[in-house]
């Protein structure tokens, strides 16, 4: 994401949880915390957010991203991800409205120390490759049965 790409929208997701354990900021959330599984095993689900609109370059190419999922992302989560196009926008100190096209990845995890720094090493990752201000993060416990 650019500079501010979706840091406003996001704003208020980040107000909105603001009451919640800070302890994802330094080891992730506990695994499975807050959910009782009837079927199934609990996990944690992030969703990593990443704006392709780039500030003096264009825009991060499909070919750049895949790239970057092959060498950044896939090393770090074997067991798989999930990928998705998605269209992002929000309202710019100036008024405008902004669209920008991204990429969501959803990763399922233990929630443990391990995951947490991975992720967090994706994230800087992007944030250096593509020179991004941030990578959106949400981290949710669910439960999951295949």
């Amino acid at each position: 994401m650019p500079s501010r790409s979706l840091a406003c929208p996001l704003l208020a997701v980040i107000l909105a949880t603001a009451g919640c354990e800070s302890a994802a900021d330094d080891a992730g959330p506990a695994p499975g915390a807050g959910v009782t599984c009837d079927s199934g095993d609990r996990m944690i689900r992030t969703e990593l957010f990443f704006g392709l609109d780039r500030f003096e370059e264009p825009s991060v190419t499909p070919e750049e991203w895949q790239e970057f999922v092959d060498t950044a992302v896939t090393p770090r989560f074997k067991d798989g991800l999930t990928q998705f196009d998605v269209d992002g926008q929000y309202l710019a100190s100036t008024g405008e409205l902004i669209r920008e096209d991204s990429r969501l990845i959803m990763l399922l995890h233990d929630g443990g120390q391990a995951a947490h720094d991975s992720i967090e090493a994706i994230r800087e990752e992007y944030k250096t490759r593509f020179d991004q201000e941030s990578v959106l993060r949400i981290d949710e416990p669910v439960c999951i049965d295949f």
